[in-house]
């Protein structure tokens, strides 16, 4: 057969044709592509709704009629496990002791899309609902390292989300003596716009919130205080399945406010300007997708049955 192998805007990343041909050579034990064979085969890759890719498949014989069709999907972005499928898809095509001779004669076959786009399908109108829960690690913030805690919500979008989470840091305690001390404890809101790429993310960070400050002996001056800071955050997700994964990521953060634990009688702590976390979160998604859990699907549109 002849082939003609595109991959559409956005799945430039995806093997090209010599890993298709390279796999069928290998399951039929020799190359079934000639240029001046009768037979085409046209293969398009494409992409999906997040992390889907998709691949049509259309074997036209030599009076240019579709004689064979298939449609695969992914669901976890990658490519390669969808070539090799395309490969075996087209061993089954190509093999003649692999046939099953249809039960009724087929239907008039679909024209082939005339491009990606009306190949595609339509993406959802409407994003991703993710909540989580996430734990930290604080430097710089407060007087010393303190663990932090978040809750996390999130709508996502396939190259963009939008999150908002409530965060606590838990309180430190610093001895000025043997009689005083203070204790500082912070509660805010973050706002996040995040761009991703496959598993990876960048975020910019607005964070607006209320510095608490108790003594057990100092007259503290104003012990509620503004907090306001901003700063970077870039991380890494793992997905465990399709309704959950796992974000470890870091924020750096620029202190905008300007606040200090004061007695009557002197500055008792002023805060660095930078601060920063680590942190590990649990995402839960509770609009995963509706289809059926299988990583791909085979959709039969032509003379053949499903193999």
């Amino acid at each position: 057969m002849q082939l003609e192998y595109r991959r559409a805007p956005g799945a430039e990343r995806c093997p090209g044709e010599a890993l298709l041909r390279e796999e069928m050579a290998r399951q039929l034990g020799y190359d079934p592509v000639e240029p001046e064979a009768a037979a085409q085969a046209k293969a398009l890759v494409f992409r999906g709704p997040g992390r889907e890719i998709h691949a049509t498949m259309d074997l036209y014989d030599a009076d240019g009629s579709i004689a064979w069709s298939r449609h695969l999907v992914v669901y976890h972005d990658d490519c390669k496990e969808l070539v090799m499928n395309m490969a075996l898809s087209l061993r089954v095509a190509l093999d003649p002791s692999l046939h099953v001779p249809p039960a009724a004669p087929p239907p008039p076959p679909s024209p082939a899309p005339p491009d990606a786009a009306a190949a595609a399908p339509a993406r959802r109108a409407w994003p991703d609902v993710r909540v989580g829960l996430a734990g930290s690690a604080v430097l710089g913030t407060l007087q010393g390292t303190t663990a932090g805690t978040a809750l996390h919500v999130a709508l996502r979008y396939p190259s963009f989300t939008l999150g908002v989470e409530g965060h606590v840091q838990l309180p430190v305690t610093i001895q000025l003596d043997e009689a005083t001390s203070i204790s500082t404890w912070l509660a805010a809101a973050n706002v996040m716009p995040c761009s991703q790429r496959r598993h990876l993310f960048a975020c910019a960070v607005a964070s607006v919130g209320v510095v608490t400050t108790s003594s057990t002996d100092a007259r503290i001056i104003d012990t509620s205080s503004l907090w306001l800071a901003t700063g970077p955050r870039a991380g890494i997700e793992m997905p465990i399945s399709d309704r959950l994964a796992i974000q470890f990521y870091g924020d750096i953060l620029l202190r905008l406010s300007e606040f200090r634990v004061e007695s009557q009688e002197r500055v008792l702590w002023t805060p660095p300007a930078y601060g920063g976390l680590v942190g590990l979160r649990l995402d839960v998604n509770l609009d995963p997708r509706s289809e059926a859990p299988a990583r791909r699907a085979a959709l039969p549109r032509g003379a053949e049955a499903a193999h």
